[in-house]
């Protein structure tokens, strides 16, 4: 099974409804292919110049994809969006308004996607396991869950490390060369030179070289939604984690794989809450997973405030109504709409026939 082999072949767009009249934020849709939602915004931002800081979204959008989302930035106008002329960027005016987009604050997201080498057409379901993918955890470096537990833990070199070092093999050459050279002359900020998309490592080495050593100041400095996800990312990937064994254990499916492993799937109509730990989360259900982590809801009570999660709850199961394409000449075509922070590459995962587990997301 390969999806986005092209970027056409996933197509997503925000819903999007109940904005407020008003005159403070520009509300825009942006539309994108082969960029990822927060460097198309870092983009728009250097060309406006503005700060990037003015910019609101309801949440992140694939790079392999065309999409389509709201975007609030304020104090621009209509004509500073006209203008604009960014490659594979259209934006699109919408109205002003009094509030921002806010995070999660979408109706929905619709899908419409092509599958590509399949041997047998794609199960239909009606229910999935609400696990995040492979994108919360960093895409293709899928190890911001463990950026973000050393945050919590308050090891900010280590997180630092993780961020800048430790090359994963889907990477390109110059940025494997990269990663090794930093490793070994780690410290010496200045002989570091970085390949023009390390925007984010180039935020981090940047700050370093006029503040060696101040690594809790080196994450502070990353754009504030990228800061913020760290701890979640962690979070999120404790979700799956007790998620998936609580389904294994009381109800009849299969394991499918992600980037961190495996997880578990059943298609049933289960009416959960499912916990995402914080400080507040009640019970002691979660006391065995914690300790394997080595960790206790404390590190969730964080010194940064912004960083510090009560815990929340979060759908364990997802109902979905799929439009099923014709199967023809190995491939699919599939059209649904999905509730804001569930994963349509979960959805997919959920599709796959039983004979047929290899993917490439």
């Amino acid at each position: 099974m390969k999806i986005k082999q092209n970027p056409e072949d996933f197509r997503v767009e925000e819903v999007y409804t109940n904005i407020p009249d008003g005159k403070k934020y520009c509300i825009f849709i942006l539309e994108k292919k082969k960029w990822t939602t927060l460097k198309a915004i870092e983009a728009i931002a250097k060309k406006m110049k503005v700060s990037v800081r003015r910019f609101n979204i309801a949440g992140q959008k694939d790079r392999q994809a065309i999409t389509k989302q709201y975007v609030s930035c304020a104090d621009i106008g209509k004509q500073d969006i006209a203008y604009l002329r960014l490659k594979d960027i259209k934006l699109t005016f919408v109205k002003y308004s009094d509030k921002p987009i806010m995070l999660g604050g979408l109706d929905m997201n619709k899908f419409k996607i092509t599958i590509r080498d399949i041997k047998e057409p794609l199960q239909p379901i009606r229910h999935v396991p609400n696990y995040y993918d492979d994108q919360r955890f960093g895409g293709y470096r899928p190890n911001l869950h463990l950026v973000g537990k050393e945050v919590l833990k308050n090891n900010y070199e280590q997180a630092v490390k993780l961020l800048l070092l430790y090359p994963f093999p889907t990477e390109t050459e110059n940025y494997t060369d990269a990663r090794v050279y930093m490793e070994e002359n780690w410290g010496d900020w200045v002989t570091f030179e970085l390949p023009k998309g390390m925007v984010n490592e180039k935020k981090l080495v940047g700050y370093l070289e006029k503040n060696p050593n101040d690594f809790k100041g080196a994450l502070k400095a990353l754009p504030r939604q990228l800061f913020s996800m760290i701890p979640q990312a962690y979070q999120s990937y404790l979700f799956n984690k007790s998620l998936s064994a609580y389904l294994k254990n009381n109800y009849e499916g299969e394991d499918r794989e992600y980037a961190l492993g495996k997880l578990f799937f059943c298609d049933l109509p289960l009416e959960i809450d499912w916990p995402i730990i914080g400080y507040k989360t009640k019970g002691n259900e979660f006391d065995g997973l914690l300790k394997e982590e080595g960790i206790t809801k404390e590190i969730f009570n964080h010194e940064i405030p912004q960083l510090a999660s009560e815990g929340l709850t979060r759908k364990a199961m997802i109902k979905v109504s799929i439009q099923m394409g014709k199967f023809k000449d190995n491939k699919q075509e599939v059209e649904f709409s999905l509730p804001p922070g569930s994963y349509a590459t979960m959805v997919l995962k959920g599709m796959e026939n039983v004979n047929s587990h290899k993917h490439n997301y």
